[in-house]
């Protein structure tokens, strides 16, 4: 197996999650719908379906995924992965998961920015504030998905740190 077919089966693992969670959250707010005032079920179902379609579209979208997870010079390397490339797809794929919790819910909260508190007060600032989790977790998610290599090597800078290294001893002798 090479490391694309790898980065693939993360992406599609990744994406199974997302469908079955969607599916469990939409389970929860069909029923519930009858019950709950009409926008609020609506919203909720829609963030249910929006979590399922992002499911769907990284199972679809996961070869293209992996294209871009594991780049062209190592693409058909049989031999045994290292722990370094290791690390790096499941930094990517961690940076998927946050970008795929965070992306539903930022669509099914950025319209209530525009929509009346039902009679209720509420600052503009307060609105907008509700929208910093998600926002920040998109961003971290961005963050880890695009600088995974750097994460890795930062990893074996951290484990290597205060360690003699085969050169430093040489020097001294």
């Amino acid at each position: 197996m090479n490391q694309r077919e790898i980065a693939s089966i993360g992406c599609k693992l990744i994406g199974i999650f997302f469908i079955v969670q969607g599916s469990r959250l939409l389970s929860l707010n069909v029923p519930v719908a009858a019950n709950m005032i009409a926008d609020y079920s609506m919203v909720n179902i829609f963030y249910s379906l929006i979590t399922i379609l992002f499911g769907v579209l990284l199972w679809y979208f996961s070869d293209k995924l992996a294209k871009v997870l594991v780049k062209k010079r190592n693409q058909n390397e049989v031999i045994g992965l290292g722990a370094s490339d290791l690390q790096r797809i499941g930094f990517s794929v961690l940076g998927l998961y946050f970008i795929g919790h965070s992306l539903p819910e930022l669509v099914t909260k950025l319209p209530s920015l525009h929509t009346a508190s039902y009679g209720l007060p509420e600052p503009t600032g307060l609105r907008v504030l509700f929208l910093g989790g998600p926002t920040t977790e998109l961003l971290i998610g961005i963050g880890i998905f695009l600088g995974s290599q750097g994460l890795v090597n930062l990893l074996n800078l951290i484990r290597t740190a205060g360690l003699k290294r085969e050169s430093d001893s040489e020097l001294e002798e």
